[in-house]
């Protein structure tokens, strides 16, 4: 959980222990006689841009059933807008055929597959592999920007297509 402190300028620096201290537990400084600056570590504001960035990306998602993918649970591509990470599929977890992407979800890597957020069953997974595996180049073209998504639409292979 992230605390804000408030505190001024003199007071911050008063301390620079105490405040590497309170930044390293991933508290957020407000400098009250700064006009509303604040002071957090990189890795927090980036995580934050990336929360961010990901929820920009709703609206964007693209949703498919198992009827086109062949995977059990509903996943979403999107492309990659302002995210500073990799291609990734989002995969709906609870409940398995959302077409919410603000439940609970997981994502897998495009790249190589591994999970890199939330948790699924291995089952679950290696369909996601597969259906990776075999859609890989349309799933980076769309996420490049180079498709659009009725390409996509058109370009997508289920894992159950023989």
């Amino acid at each position: 959980m992230t605390i804000t402190i408030r505190s001024s300028s003199r007071e911050v620096l008063a301390d620079p222990v105490l405040l590497r201290q309170k930044l390293a537990a991933g508290h957020v400084v407000e400098l009250t006689d700064l006009d509303g600056a604040v002071l957090a570590r990189p890795e927090d504001i980036h995580a934050l841009a990336d929360q961010l960035a990901e929820e920009e990306l709703l609206e964007h998602m693209a949703s498919y059933r198992k009827d086109v993918t062949g995977i059990d649970n509903t996943i979403w591509i999107s492309p990659r807008g302002r995210t500073r990470h990799a291609a990734r599929v989002k995969v709906a977890i609870n409940p398995p055929d959302s077409l919410n992407p603000t439940s609970e979800t997981a994502s897998v890597a495009v790249h190589d597959g591994s999970l890199v957020a939330g948790d699924m069953l291995p089952a679950l997974l290696e369909q996601v592999r597969r259906f990776i595996a075999l859609n890989r180049d349309t799933l980076v073209d769309y996420w490049e920007h180079r498709i659009d998504t009725h390409e996509l639409d058109q370009r997508l292979k289920s894992v159950d297509a023989r």
